[in-house]
């Protein structure tokens, strides 16, 4: 969905630049390009003289010399070489998708606007589909005090199956991980690149999603016997370096990837908007049977729903604190599915270290780290229903668009199962 705002000319750069620090906290406002120029109807209507040119602007939430054009893998290269050459587009790569019988091309657009091309393929074009490469951003914030991890029944769980995750792979799409001096998480995790691995901030936000869910130290991983393929798609966005950021088409490129190698559980631990290639992706995902886990987001109450976790058959998460109160910048709506400690953990960080983080990223891999130790206690058994049924029911009776179905219990979840 494309934002846009009419603003007079006058006041335009002050109130836009004051209205986008409000939203959600963001120390840095996402860009907005002006795409026209409109007046105010209703002073015209009063007099001529009290007309007020205003510009209107749209939310730059895509790579800007980016596109991505799409076609049925059946069909030969030259129906996209052709969509090329007409409207000035430099392949940089091709994919091909085999989950959902797609090539991807990821195009140059040599300095035309993605949004015009997009429109104008659309309509005149029938062998191929075309979309902007929509970004994504993962999902964390700040720190807080420390919750118990057993607030989930986790470490009762483990004792009761010795059974952590073994025989289960997750899989994950985030930043790299930093698996340096770090002998917790060295053993469990296979490493897949797309970006390169950066300096330590840019590797903060994978290590700690992996540590939550799969780090030998006890205090901090939910399911250390599972193996993660890590695949790094997020790299620090260059407009404001406490911000990991993705596109569409690294996303697809990752989903594939996750696909191919057979996970049982993914872990998306990111947000944006509908995409109708991602969506496609993640739709195939849930079809195959996999377990797709993905974050709530932490744009506020207000905030529309976020994508992949809105898409039906994703488990969606939101975060709580220890008090079991929801996290105060998650956001809201009916897509929630479940409840997560999300707000203060403990869990690991680049070169050894360790690290406090709060959002509802951490909560999705403390779900994902669930969903993997029921499935090695009784995969046969096993299917996301089971962590909404068995969910302790928090706010409103029954399912609301603040909890979902409520906190994710794991020892519950084993009971229903007939793990013993």
């Amino acid at each position: 969905m494309t934002l846009i705002r009419t603003v007079p000319t006058r006041w335009a750069y002050p109130l836009l630049l004051l209205s986008l620090l409000s939203i959600s906290g963001c120390s840095t406002p996402p860009e907005y390009k002006i795409i026209g120029k409109t007046t105010n109807s209703t002073t015209c209507q009063v007099s001529a003289a009290l007309c007020i040119e205003s510009h209107v602007f749209r939310a730059v939430d895509y790579e800007k010399d980016e596109m991505l054009i799409t076609y049925d893998s059946s069909k030969p290269a030259e129906v996209a070489d052709d969509i090329l050459k007409k409207y000035r587009l430099r392949a940089k790569r091709s994919d091909s998708l085999d989950s959902v019988k797609t090539t991807m091309i990821t195009a140059a657009t040599n300095g035309q606007d993605p949004i015009d091309l997009v429109a104008a393929i659309k309509k005149q074009e029938k062998e191929v589909d075309a979309s902007t490469s929509n970004f994504y951003t993962t999902a964390n914030v700040g720190n807080n005090d420390l919750y118990p991890m057993n607030m989930t029944g986790v470490a009762a769980a483990r004792n009761r199956t010795g059974n952590s995750g073994a025989g289960v792979t997750i899989g994950m799409i985030d930043t790299p991980v930093d698996m340096t001096y770090n002998d917790s998480l060295q053993a469990s995790i296979e490493r897949i690149d797309l970006v390169a691995p950066g300096d330590e901030r840019n590797r903060l936000h994978g290590t700690e999603v992996a540590g939550v869910m799969v780090s030998r130290n006890p205090r901090i991983g939910i399911a250390p016997q599972a193996r993660l393929v890590a695949i790094s798609a997020f790299s620090t966005n260059p407009a404001n370096p406490d911000q990991r950021r993705s596109n569409s088409g690294l996303v697809a490129r990752a989903l594939e990837i996750a696909m191919d190698q057979g996970v049982d559980v993914l872990n998306l631990s990111f947000a944006g908007k509908s995409d109708p290639l991602v969506d496609k992706l993640v739709q195939a995902a849930v079809q195959r049977g996999i377990v797709v886990v993905a974050s709530a987001g932490n744009e506020g109450p207000g905030a529309q729903p976020s994508y992949p976790a809105a898409l039906p058959g994703v488990v969606a998460v939101t975060a709580v604190d220890r008090g079991e109160q929801v996290f105060g910048r998650a956001n809201r709506g009916d897509y929630i599915s479940l409840a997560a400690p999300g707000v203060g953990i403990l869990t690991t960080a680049p070169r050894g270290s360790f690290q406090v983080s709060s959002g509802t990223s951490l909560a999705t891999a403390h779900v994902s780290g669930v969903a993997a130790l029921l499935m090695s206690a009784n995969r046969a058994q096993f299917n996301p229903n089971v962590l909404n049924n068995t969910a302790i029911d928090l706010g409103r009776p029954g399912r609301d668009s603040d909890y979902g179905y409520g906190l994710v219990n794991v020892e519950r979840a084993l009971t229903s199962l007939g793990a013993r």
